[in-house]
């Protein structure tokens, strides 16, 4: 199994070196950069001008979406204030061998604030249910450059809206695994296709003023490329390392996607070196396809690979998740998915399945 898998993961590489970059599948099918449809260049949170036209006009079935929505809509207050909010509300069933269990949880709860200081000078906030991100970003370095300062997730990998994805989970950038926000600052650059992040934080959170001399350091490079009217493509690669405690952890991997038409797929893999057990290497990939059957319902495939540990031949596990994503009319989401989890050395019977609920803003 270890061989067949490092195979796989090298030939995913392989592939996202030719043909794919970690931006979200929206990204992908219109071909541009984050920072197009988010405040934060790294994406996620709160959504720009073109981010709100898209979810708006884009997502939802047409004919339904135009009976509900806004003849004038606008999430700006004034020229120097923006709001936005993302709301997930999760239901969940697990099967088990002592019997099923389901509940609700509140998954995500987030709003969003943006002062725009001066035509390239914004102060962002992002208040959710239990932690938070507050930064700077200042627009005034060449070749598209920015600097941002403040409490961030660093921009590593694939961000996804599923915290538990294991891509998120076990690299640490998870919401549901600890605090995957740093204090610190990133520098980027984006001239033409290209885009590079570099980035430096504390290693580790806390309320003291001074934490420790550990810092954390990021690199990433990618790149988005327009083949065709109907094919974007992109590649890219980053690494992490952060030093916590004595506890050296490195992680690095490429991500890509591809987007034709009305299909898209987006992937990741990563290798996490841990010197505090022994120099251990976990690996961890992340595969997602979509396809837009109609406008405003899409079906999804994820499939997610973890290995804590690549020199044992026991001990990984994976996941498959089958679905559909229904934007009925603007600013909703629903979607179901049914999770098939295999584990080894150990298959337990505890198969999920999600009803996920989104309000967007």
């Amino acid at each position: 199994m270890k061989n067949q898998f490092s195979v796989a993961l090298l030939a995913l590489l392989m592939v996202a070196a030719e043909t794919s970059t970690a931006l979200p599948r929206f990204a992908m099918r219109t071909g541009a950069k984050c920072q197009s449809c988010h405040v934060n260049p790294s994406g996620g949170g709160m959504r720009q001008a073109f981010g709100v036209q898209y979810g708006r006009e884009t997502l939802p079935v047409p004919t339904w979406s135009e009976d509900f929505d806004f003849d004038e809509f606008s999430t700006k207050l004034s020229e120097t204030i923006s709001v936005g909010a993302d709301f997930r509300t999760l239901y969940y069933y697990i099967d088990s061998p002592g019997g099923s269990s389901n509940a609700f949880f509140q998954m995500q709860g987030d709003v969003y604030l943006n002062f725009k200081l001066a035509k390239k000078i914004n102060i962002y906030i992002d208040r959710g249910l239990s932690n938070y991100e507050i930064f700077g970003k200042l627009d005034i370095l060449p070749a598209n450059g920015y600097l941002k300062v403040g409490r961030f997730i660093p921009n590593y990998g694939i961000k996804v809206d599923e915290h538990r994805v294991y891509t998120r989970e076990f690299t640490g950038f998870s919401p549901e695994t600890g605090s995957p926000f740093f204090t610190g600052g990133e520098i980027g650059f984006s001239p033409g296709p290209i885009s590079l992040t570099g980035g430096i934080y504390n290693s580790s959170e806390g309320r003291a003023p001074v934490i420790s001399s550990n810092k954390a350091f990021l690199g990433r490079l990618e790149g988005i490329f327009k083949a065709s009217e109907s094919v974007n493509f992109w590649a890219g690669a980053n690494v992490f390392h952060k030093n916590t405690g004595g506890v050296k952890t490195t992680m690095f991997g490429g991500f890509g996607g591809l987007s034709f038409g009305d299909f898209t797929v987006m992937m990741e893999g990563d290798f996490v070196k841990d010197k505090s057990a022994g120099d251990t290497t976990a690996v961890v990939a992340y595969v997602e396809a979509d396809y837009v059957i109609v406008p405003g319902f899409d079906a999804k495939v994820i499939y997610d690979f973890y290995d804590p540990n690549k020199d044992f031949k026991t001990g990984a596990m994976w996941r498959l998740s089958l679905g559909f994503e229904f934007f009925p009319i603007s600013g909703v989401e629903v979607r179901p998915m049914y999770r098939i989890i295999k584990e080894d050395p150990v298959d337990t019977k505890n198969n999920e399945f999600h009803m996920l609920v989104h309000f967007y803003l």
